[in-house]
């Protein structure tokens, strides 16, 4: 047992500098304060360039990061269903719904960190406002630009109180990309080792090392200086996804669209026809190329056109189309339609010769 944990957490240590080499072509923005529960609408983070107004602390360079990581994010947010943009506008109701003293007691369960607030100069109802605002924000799937720059005008002066020019709302890109990396690599390295460990403590574990890291770091001082320490921050996100998240759905919607974007379904080439079988496999760009076989959970749609056993096997049974779908830890990654096609005779199919 000691053995495995070796081997796992210096795999581990292994992928996170292979993340920091990494490349990625499609990035998920979520925000801090989402700490994986949710991303935050790309349009939301694209404010015009004519917006860039010191009353609310933009300036052009933080509009061209966030530009720039908006477009990157536009991509992932088009891919989800009419299903899942409406869970979000749910949750988003939701958040705006409760009342400011229900966000107070979320964050400030130690009367200390009062104390500090106040001693900040602020109230812990700006603060609860803040947090109310951002995570309405999150989940708005459509267009929020006006929405956005409203909310950085109102709450500017309380983020700076607490912040100062340390950390930055811009800084907050940088993070999310770090943490959905070390997040998504967690959970791929884990598989790889076979170590059961849950995906929610797979993203504790994540935060929990990102701001102990870096510039990070000053994220978790500025808050420290506040009475809100690191072991706070993972505590109010689990309250926050026990009352809004309570099922994962939300959690699960953008890991997995994260997932669909840097992972294919791949299928042995060749005719697929009755009795023939072909082999299936998960391929995953981080945090580098992998292919993935068993482990995870295989699912056909039309088990009586094609079934998959644990181990990627693909087994034809009559003509038709089936989906072939795949999840990690209950999270579904990815599908991929194939087709058993009629078997006109015994003559082999080139690309079943050449895998001979």
């Amino acid at each position: 047992m000691v053995y495995i944990w070796h081997r796992y957490y210096k795999t581990l240590s292994k992928g996170r500098e292979l993340l920091m080499k990494t490349t990625f072509r499609r990035r998920l923005i979520p925000s801090l304060l989402a700490l994986s529960v949710a991303v935050p609408s790309a349009t939301a983070l694209m404010p015009t360039p004519s917006s860039a107004a010191p009353d609310i602390g933009i300036n052009q360079a933080q509009l061209d990061i966030v530009l720039k990581y908006a477009r990157e994010a536009i991509e992932l947010l088009n891919s989800l269903s009419p299903e899942e943009k409406n869970r979000l506008r749910q949750m988003r109701d939701e958040v705006r719904t409760k009342p400011l003293n229900w966000w107070r007691d979320q964050i400030f369960k130690n009367p200390q960190a009062v104390e500090k607030m106040k001693a900040k100069g602020l109230t812990p109802e700006e603060a609860s406002a803040m947090l109310r605002d951002m995570l309405a924000l999150m989940y708005t799937p459509e267009d929020t630009i006006t929405a956005l720059l409203a909310f950085k005008k109102n709450h500017y002066h309380t983020w700076t109180k607490i912040f100062g020019t340390e950390f930055k709302q811009e800084d907050l890109l940088d993070l999310a990309k770090m943490l959905e990396r070390q997040i998504l690599a967690d959970l791929v390295l884990s598989h790889m080792l076979n170590i059961d460990k849950p995906l929610d403590d797979m993203i504790s574990d994540a935060i929990a090392r990102m701001m102990q890291h870096g510039k990070f770091q000053k994220l978790g001082i500025k808050l420290a200086e506040v009475g809100i320490t690191t072991t706070d921050v993972l505590e109010i996100r689990k309250r926050l996804m026990r009352e809004f998240d309570q099922n994962n759905e939300v959690r699960d919607i953008f890991i997995s669209a994260f997932a669909r974007k840097n992972t294919d379904i791949i299928v042995q080439p060749g005719k697929l026809a009755p009795g023939k079988e072909k082999q299936v496999t998960l391929k995953v760009e981080f945090p580098s190329h992998f292919t993935i076989r068993s482990g995870v959970e295989w699912i056909s749609s039309n088990p009586e056109v094609a079934t998959i056993d644990k181990q990627g096997k693909l087994h034809a049974h009559k003509p038709g189309t089936t989906t072939i779908s795949v999840k990690i830890k209950g999270v579904f990654i990815g599908k991929k339609d194939v087709t058993v096609e009629p078997d006109k005779g015994n003559k082999p199919d080139k690309e079943d010769e050449k895998n001979k």
